[in-house]
């Protein structure tokens, strides 16, 4: 048995795609939205899993640097392109360790391109 705690988080980003069909894209925004799962075995003490408040504190503190900056430009998204796919991987890097220490394990990471694109990161 596994309880699954969501959260969800959104930033305004650019980026251009380098090589989209053969062609470096325009530089452009999107509206980025991130979801976690992050699953718990057994509950504490109150009942509950993990705290959302935190859950989502420290899903917050990840992708609030992101806000307002070109994707191209960071260092761990931007080469060979900063994809979606890309986002989603530095994503759950940062944020694995980080829900270990409130007692969960990450599960996935979905990252949306606009409200119409999602990628899913499932972490096995």
């Amino acid at each position: 048995m596994r309880w699954v705690i969501h959260s969800r988080a959104a930033f305004e980003a650019r980026h251009a795609l380098t090589s989209y069909h053969g062609e470096a894209e325009e530089v452009h925004s999107h509206l980025w939205e991130v979801a976690v799962q992050i699953g718990v075995k057994s509950l504490n003490d109150e009942g509950f899993a993990l705290d959302f408040h935190r859950v989502h504190a420290v899903l917050a503190e990840v992708a609030a640097p992101l806000a307002g900056t070109d994707l191209g430009d960071h260092p761990d998204i931007g080469l060979p392109s900063p994809t979606a796919e890309r986002l989603a991987l530095f994503l759950a890097t940062e944020l694995e360790p980080k829900f270990e220490t409130l007692g969960g394990r990450l599960l996935s990471v979905s990252v949306w391109e606009g409200a119409e694109n999602r990628v899913d990161l499932i972490l096995e």
